[in-house]
């Protein structure tokens, strides 16, 4: 799925996306945490968030780095409306941009950023290694970067339930959704970009909804349906009649469907010794 597509879906998203994206909400609260341990407001003139979305992290981010300058960037239009007219709402001010983090970045001056942030973002980058290097860049030495995303566990109720449904129906090698970085790839990613001091902190969260057609819903209704199916004429009502039969019969409990999402928190440093990690 292309760029612009993601960020026309997450634009028509952009109203009910704070309705239904809890978790995200969550980790917005704990990454929060984690950026006021790691950044002194007086130290940080200068903070780029990464994904703002509707600005969740932002209105809990900008009373704290009052006199910072804050720009906030995102690729869908809509979201940035939403992220803009809420922060006025409550007498906040900040430069939000809309752009693609992975060419917008390398058209930046290097070592203007003492802090840099994402909320639930990095999993959809599409070169991931090669944009934290472009990151990295952009911070001053020893400068901080700290992000939330999702690790390799999450939905995975779903995608044992999406398997078993693409072998009744004959298909393998066909999965649905995006397939996440664990702990251990993000750091290793980090190494290579130049970052030091890194620490990755995860945790499990599994939420229950009535139905798995309600799940579905919600995930749609943040705006994050993604499939990384590549086969056509698949028969999808048939398939996704057999996803939810086997979820149904395999997970779920007097409560109702529990969905599983995999929290990694991960605050890295940029390199004291910048010229020398260019030439490694």
């Amino acid at each position: 799925m292309g760029k612009r597509t993601v960020g026309n879906r997450f634009s028509e998203k952009a109203g009910t996306y704070d309705q239904y994206a809890l978790v995200q909400k969550k980790m917005a609260e704990r990454l929060q945490q984690l950026i006021f341990n790691a950044a002194i407001p007086e130290k940080v003139t200068q903070l780029l968030e990464i994904g703002c979305g509707t600005g969740g992290l932002t209105r809990l981010l900008r009373r704290h780095f009052s006199e910072t300058k804050y720009q906030a960037i995102d690729i869908a239009p809509g979201m940035l409306d939403q992220a803009r007219n809420q922060l006025r709402a409550e007498g906040l001010d900040c430069d939000f941009l809309r752009a693609d983090i992975e060419d917008w970045v390398w058209a930046q001056k290097e070592r203007t950023m003492d802090l840099i942030v994402s909320g639930a973002c990095f999993q959809w980058l599409s070169q991931p290694a090669e944009t934290l290097k472009g990151i990295g860049k952009l911070l001053r030495p020893g400068a901080p970067l700290l992000f939330s995303t999702f690790g390799p566990d999450t939905f995975e109720e779903l995608h044992a339930s999406f398997g078993y449904a693409h072998l009744c129906l004959g298909q393998a090698d066909v999965r649905h959704g995006l397939s996440f970085y664990s702990g251990d790839q993000w750091e290793s990613m980090l190494l290579v970009a130049g970052f030091e001091e890194i620490q990755v902190t995860s945790q499990k969260v599994v939420l229950t909804y009535p139905s798995v057609i309600d799940f579905l819903h919600a995930v749609k209704a943040v705006g994050a349906n993604e499939s990384q199916e590549k086969a056509s004429g698949l028969g999808h009502r048939s398939l996704l009649m057999e996803m939810i039969g086997y979820y149904e019969r395999a997970f779920a409990t007097e409560h109702g469907i529990p969905v599983t999402y995999d929290l990694l928190y991960i605050q890295a440093n940029r390199s004291r010794n910048l010229q020398k990690n260019m030439e490694s």
